[in-house]
């Protein structure tokens, strides 16, 4: 995915506040998510390039639900997208 581009234009000290927003921000576009076995904890692993979250396998928890969506990518393909989701 791409980055926020810095800001250049205006004020510096707006700048420089947004400027430390958007570094803030990038590496979560590139967030990754990875499944570790069910015995290992739950880690989250942040740099200024991206964030991986390692989360243990594991059953669903009560009252959760698996839905399935089937999409049209923007490559014009069939895709689909998984939820986890809880009725209330």
């Amino acid at each position: 995915m791409a980055n926020i581009e810095k800001v250049t234009d205006g004020s510096l000290a707006k700048n420089n506040k947004m400027n430390e927003v958007i570094g803030r921000l990038n590496p979560l576009l590139d967030i990754e998510v990875n499944q570790v076995e069910a015995d290992e904890p739950l880690e989250i692993e942040y740099s200024d390039n991206n964030v991986v979250l390692r989360v243990p396998k594991a059953g669903l928890q009560e009252g959760f639900a698996e839905e399935t969506l089937d999409v049209v990518n923007s490559d014009n393909t069939a895709g689909q997208r998984v939820f986890l989701t809880k009725a209330v």
